[in-house]
């Protein structure tokens, strides 16, 4: 049963981890008021760049940590053992990354950036790898926190980040206005305290310490979970990069950047809500010793598809309203007929997360560089040839392809070690009808009816949420209000 407390830390562990986004957000009309839009879209590929020198630098252990706390939670000695190793590890891979690529990082942005004049590694390339490796061991910290079941310090430290991150920002923009130092600089600053307040807590909760033994078990895993984030990078960021390359104008990056921004708080809902309950589902399993579905354990699958669904009309509606409000270059405006099909996607990734579960618990991560791979070169492909065909459209149709693609091959290796027992009418013909209804709706969309069509969505959606899951909302009612 889903229990009041659940609701709560989905609520903390949602809003909070959505905290960055909403970073973003605040920061774009300052950002388009401030930065010309060919900046702005430079920015954004520092940004993916950012996220790129993370994931080597973290080498998995922000999933490592988290995962693996449960295997010694019971032993204190054995997990400080475990806890100390991993941060040694983590910060002698991060510096050793860093160094690399201080003595490289010039002659690649060359390479890929090859006539470019906007993208250049030194002075802000190297200030990103900087946030890049503190950022890197925040996010590990928090990862840990989260499968602590820990809310209350995961939120402090998440918000005076977001409140760093703003101020930075802010400061550093309006005294250098029409330059990257804003966006980059703000974004070292609060990385630099975050990432050194994580490793003092960690040091005074279970200090530091390197158990040798413990690096075959940390290599089998992480190896190929760096290589998954890698494809998983490809596969959210590259076309930032193809649009780059086909369109040449960074300009266009920002509008699509704006966009996908714009949406991707449905996607962090999905997080939080994921990340507060796999530790609930990863206890079920293991008292249970289960390797197969439970009614219990499909009920939170059944309730992020039912979110999902309310909330992708919501921001369909919402995002035209509210944009011009406080952007006030009409060049962004031209996002707007992207909404449908960007949001569209998140429909499917209840399923993303269901068949990727297992994966993590029975630790087949070995598995996970081979479909990402898949996905991987999916989207590289398909988003060359429809931005190359279509532009930034184009764009935005792989990025809606690319999500059920992952799904699909997900569920092909994770049916191998888990057997799934489901109600198909509740994970999947409900969001396949939506998905229908919205595509063909696409077709007949244009700016001056976008609103009145998403509002019919919603009306829809919401007749088929109440309809299909109205015994787990009149059950979740009775929890929230039962004294």
């Amino acid at each position: 049963m889903i229990s009041r407390q659940f609701f709560k830390s989905s609520i903390i562990y949602s809003l909070v981890g959505a905290l960055p986004y909403t970073t973003g957000v605040i920061l774009i009309p300052f950002f388009t008021s401030r930065l010309t839009p060919e900046q702005f879209g430079v920015n954004a590929l520092y940004l993916t760049f950012m996220y790129f020198v993370q994931v080597l630098s973290t080498f998995g252990l922000d999933t490592y940590i988290g995962i693996n706390y449960f295997e010694h939670k019971d032993d204190k000695r054995r997990l400080r053992e475990f806890i100390g190793t991993v941060l040694m590890v983590l910060i002698v891979i991060a510096t050793l990354m860093t160094f690399l690529l201080f003595i490289s990082g010039n002659a690649i942005f060359h390479l890929v950036f090859s006539e470019s004049t906007v993208m250049q590694f030194f002075p802000f390339g190297l200030i990103t790898v900087f946030s890049a490796f503190f950022n890197g061991v925040f996010k590990s910290y928090s990862s840990l926190l989260i499968n602590q079941q820990r809310p209350e310090r995961f939120f402090w430290l998440n918000l005076s980040n977001f409140v760093l991150t703003l101020g930075a920002s802010l400061v550093l923009l309006y005294q250098f206005p029409y330059t990257l130092y804003g966006p980059i600089v703000g974004r070292l600053i609060p990385a630099i305290v975050s990432g050194l307040l994580s490793v003092l807590m960690i040091l005074r909760e279970f200090g530091i310490t390197f158990r040798r033994d413990f690096l075959h078990g940390m290599w089998f895993f992480c190896a190929p979970m760096v290589v998954y984030a890698v494809m998983v990078w490809i596969v959210n960021y590259i076309d930032r990069y193809v649009i780059v390359h086909f369109m040449v104008n960074p300009t266009y990056v920002g509008i699509f950047d704006i966009a996908v921004k714009l949406t991707l708080g449905i996607e962090l809902l999905q997080v939080g809500l994921a990340n507060t309950m796999h530790p609930k589902i990863y206890t079920i399993w293991k008292d249970g010793n289960l390797n197969e579905s439970t009614p219990e354990v499909n009920r939170y699958y059944n309730g992020i598809t039912a979110i999902t669904l309310l909330v992708i009309p919501m921001v369909v509606i919402a995002i035209p309203l509210l944009v011009p409000l406080v952007i006030k270059n009409p060049l962004y405006y031209q996002g707007f007929a992207f909404l449908m099909i960007l949001t569209l996607g998140f429909a499917t990734r209840p399923w993303f997360y269901l068949y990727l579960a297992p994966l993590f618990f029975f630790k087949k991560t070995k598995v996970l560089p081979k479909v990402f791979f898949i996905s991987a070169a999916f989207q590289v492909i398909v988003s060359s040839l429809l931005v190359w065909k279509f532009g930034l459209m184009g764009a935005v149709w792989s990025n809606f392809l690319v999500k059920p693609v992952q799904a699909l091959f997900l569920y092909f290796e994770s049916r191998k070690i888990f057997r799934f027992k489901l109600n198909n009418w509740k994970i999947f013909y409900l969001p396949f009808i939506f998905i229908a209804v919205v595509i063909v709706c696409q077709f007949f969309t244009n700016e001056r009816n976008l609103l009145w069509i998403a509002t019919g969505q919603l009306v829809l959606s919401s007749i088929m949420v109440f309809f299909t899951y109205r015994k787990e909302l009149v059950s979740l009612f009775l929890q929230l209000f039962r004294r």
